[in-house]
């Protein structure tokens, strides 16, 4: 039995050159685990994984500058350079972690899906495998993993090498006539689905994905059975997970943005939680009658899910309001013109963009082309918001004002597909009563990405300030943590932390996602802490400020694919 694991680059190199390989980064850790636990290891070091991860995996300051962007995933110098500084951190790590030195590594995947882009650069493709074997030797096997159309076999794989092709596909492909294809690019070895789906992913705004396990029961038996030869079936995604903090990314459907929720649950056999579903109990019967030689291995063992509690409801009683933001900033410039996330060094979170104007009732305020998301505040008075999938990114201001506020959110780089130089913030003109004021050398800029709220300087106040504004309330766990979800009705939109960590975004109003899972290593007993960045509208009075635990999740209602 196997675990897959797709590291992504922007975890371990947040900075360029500065990389990151301890506590929840420890990457050497995790595989240790899973060989303490007798798995065997499938890698997927990239540097591209896309599994709806921001940039899928790779670093903001690799797309380089807007008016000279690098060519991401290709053979272009800029972007061979940091890959080769990358992994020459990176490899050596995992190099004793390969089976053939002890360890649990079996398989090492070079890129993902790379039949899916537009290059189709078989010199990049074939300088990753160089690479890999420079720092990782050949006594391992790599593999390519692809869609099963015609386009992605001709571009995905490394041909004429010793580069195993794998497919992937869900439960409503055939898998007779993807293998069939498969065999027309590799002649012989095992026939593998890298990426076999039990569910799939969602979207804000849009409902939760399940697949129904009697269907993917019926095709997962049809491929174990198979007298096609031998078959390796990868499950994607076995065990749900969560796009925790900022990490989540986002796709693009023709120029609709679609950015994904915190919960990556997945509709998987294993819930977010890592519960057993009954598609998980219907797995482990299909390999139970297939091989019952495996009837005693770890996947029967005796399991259990784990313990849930429902700690209640906590109200918050320190803020920091709008007008003291800045105090979390951690870059501040004056006098410039509005620039990207990217060319103030900021991956994700906000930006802060002010100007003082002549301000007057009724005037038009237009911001083109921003990403994706932004609050407007006049006087430090919120009066609205835009967002880069709104037709007419414009509204009317009903107030005479002297100071306007664009308070900017990334929402999530996309991470499939040809558009992956999704620069984020205010990347057009802002235009107010007719005149562009973006182009002025007079804007000011902070940088809040809101990542640790561990020193925020609350303060005790029984004031309800409005958007933009942070709230924190503490509560005590008596006993031992457990499992738990925060229900937060009485919000928006914004950014959740617990015990002053970025669990992730919330956006009640729109789902599917209403509740955020907190497992319980986040938690500590004794006394605990809750907070809530709100952008969008805060609850009417002072007594409704403050959030559920509850015991149940709330991913949204299923609709079938």
């Amino acid at each position: 039995i196997n675990a897959e694991y797709g590291v992504p680059w922007n975890l371990h190199e947040p900075r360029e050159g500065t990389f990151e390989f301890h506590g929840d980064a420890d990457l050497v850790a995790f595989v240790k685990l899973a060989q303490s636990l007798d798995l065997l290891v499938n890698i997927r070091p990239g540097p591209y994984i896309c599994a709806e991860w921001d940039n899928g995996g790779l670093p903001y300051f690799v797309l380089g500058p807007r008016d000279n962007p690098i060519k991401v995933r290709s053979s272009d110098e800029r972007f061979m350079a940091h890959v080769g500084r990358y992994f020459g951190v990176l490899l050596p790590k995992l190099r004793p972690l390969l089976y053939a030195n002890g360890g649990p590594i079996i398989m090492v995947q070079i890129e993902n899906e790379y039949g899916s882009y537009s290059e189709c650069d078989h010199t990049y493709m074939s300088s990753l495998h160089d690479l890999m074997k420079e720092h990782l030797g050949e006594d391992v096997v790599y593999y390519t993993a692809d869609g099963w159309d015609m386009h992605h076999l001709i571009c995905g794989p490394i041909h004429d090498a010793n580069v195993l092709t794998t497919i992937n596909f869900g439960p409503n492909t055939e898998h007779h006539d993807a293998y069939y294809r498969m065999r027309a690019f590799q002649r012989r070895g095992p026939l593998v689905n890298s990426e076999f789906y039990p569910g799939w992913l969602d979207h804000w705004a849009e409902p939760h994905q399940c697949r129904a396990a009697d269907l993917v029961r019926s095709m997962f038996e049809r491929m174990v059975q198979s007298k096609l030869g031998s078959v390796y079936v990868n499950f994607y995604m076995f065990f749900g997970g969560t796009n925790v903090a900022f990490y989540g990314g986002a796709n693009l459907r023709g120029r609709t943005y679609q950015p994904d929720p915190t919960s990556y649950d997945y509709d998987a056999p294993l819930s977010e939680a890592g519960d057993m579903t009954y598609k998980y109990k219907v797995i482990q019967e299909t390999i139970r009658k297939s091989h019952p030689e495996l009837a005693h291995e770890t996947f029967a063992a005796a399991a259990r899910n784990s313990t849930k509690k429902a700690y209640g409801w906590v109200e918050m009683t320190e803020i920091i309001d709008f007008g003291n933001l800045k105090t979390l900033s951690t870059c501040h410039k004056e006098k410039s013109r509005p620039r990207s996330f990217e060319e103030v060094d900021q991956d994700y979170g906000f930006v802060l963009y002010e100007i003082e104007v002549q301000g007057s009732e009724f005037d038009v305020l237009k911001v083109r082309n921003v990403r994706d998301r932004v609050y407007v505040f006049v006087d430090n008075y919120y009066v609205g918001k835009l967002y880069r999938n709104d037709p007419e990114a414009q509204m009317v201001i009903h107030h005479d004002f002297v100071k306007l506020s664009l308070l900017v959110e990334n929402m999530g780089r996309v991470n499939y597909g040809p558009d992956l130089h999704d620069y984020k913030g205010l990347l057009g003109d802002v235009v107010l009563d007719g005149e562009v004021i973006s182009r002025e050398e007079r804007w000011s800029m902070w940088c809040l990405p809101m990542g640790n709220l561990t020193r925020a300087p609350f303060v005790k106040s029984t004031l309800l300030p409005g958007p933009g504004s942070l709230f924190r309330g503490t509560f005590t766990i008596p006993d031992e943590p457990a499992d738990t979800w925060v229900k937060l009705s009485n919000f928006t939109k914004g950014v959740l932390y617990v015990n002053g960590r970025n669990l992730g975004r919330y956006w009640t109003t729109v789902g599917p996602q209403k509740h955020l899972y907190v497992p319980s290593v986040w938690l500590r007993k004794g006394v605990n802490t809750v907070s809530v960045f709100e952008v969008e509208r805060v609850p009417e009075k002072r007594e409704f400020v403050g959030v559920e635990f509850v015991a149940t999740p709330d991913v949204g209602e299923c609709s079938g694919r």
